[in-house]
């Protein structure tokens, strides 16, 4: 029986209606419940699934009221289509593993105190404070105490000649978050500047050692979305914008050795 125009359109909206809101609904809550630290929110459900399945919808829609299919089976295909749609946006709204940081080998090209950097450092953090106008110096004495603190510190900035690096990742799907695994090593060929006290202030100890691993660390506690506590930095890896060089850590070894 030949449906009217009038029918095929109410059939096209409720099957956009369904379509759209099983995809406005995976978009929109999947990133919030599967992957909370990512600021994309609910941007999927509204600019992307959302749409997307109402246009989908639209067309299937009209499609199946053209063709003599049962009501049954539109229903069935109807249902389908929806959980499809669902389970495609949540597995797209998955998180990607997030790098925790870089294995890298290197060795020592140069050794230096921290005060030799401490001029340049300042006229940088001068440069900062005149260029930023909304914000004011957490203390009047900053400059005073950042350079106390440096030229007290009792430890070496280093300068490495990185030859090869290796990330670290940590896991962030639900069936696998908080676990972490290493990448594939990639060429660097460059220097970089690094602080260290595991061997004290003399520089002797450090331009003695070979080719080796190292770990730059990464202060967990960081967060690039809020405001520094003290601005500018008065402590010496602040304010010489300097990562502290370490060992690697034993769980990061396993992982090297067991790929």
């Amino acid at each position: 029986m030949r449906r009217s125009w009038r029918s095929i359109g109410r059939a096209a909206l409720r099957w956009a209606f369904v379509l759209g809101g099983a995809g406005f609904a995976a978009g929109f809550f999947g990133p919030m419940v599967l992957d909370p630290e990512s600021n994309i929110g609910p941007i999927i459900g509204i600019l992307f699934s959302g749409p997307g399945g109402f246009l989908i919808g639209l067309a299937a829609g009209a499609l199946f009221a053209l063709l003599p299919v049962p009501r049954a089976a539109q229903r069935a295909v109807l249902v389908l289509g929806s959980i499809a749609l669902v389970l495609a946006t949540l597995w797209f709204c998955l998180p990607e593993p997030a790098v925790r940081g870089y294995v890298i080998e290197a060795r020592i090209e140069a050794c230096e105190r921290p005060s030799a950097r401490l001029d340049a450092a300042l006229a940088g953090w001068q440069a900062e404070v005149r260029r930023v106008t909304w914000a004011k110096p957490s203390s009047p004495d900053w400059q005073a105490i950042a350079t106390e603190t440096v030229r007290r510190d009792p430890g070496v900035v280093l300068t490495l000649r990185i030859e090869r690096k290796r990330p670290i990742y940590r896991h962030r799907r639900p069936w696998d978050r908080g676990e972490s695994s290493a990448g594939a090593w990639s060429a660097a060929n460059e220097s970089k500047a690094y602080y260290a006290d595991d061997e004290g202030a003399s520089c002797t100890a450090y331009l003695a050692r070979p080719r080796m691993l190292y770990w730059p660390e990464i202060d967990p506690d960081f967060d690039p979305t809020k405001p520094a506590k003290t601005w500018p930095p008065t402590d010496t890896l602040g304010f010489l914008s300097l990562q502290r060089l370490g060992p690697v850590p034993l769980e990061y070894r396993r992982l090297l050795d067991a790929s």
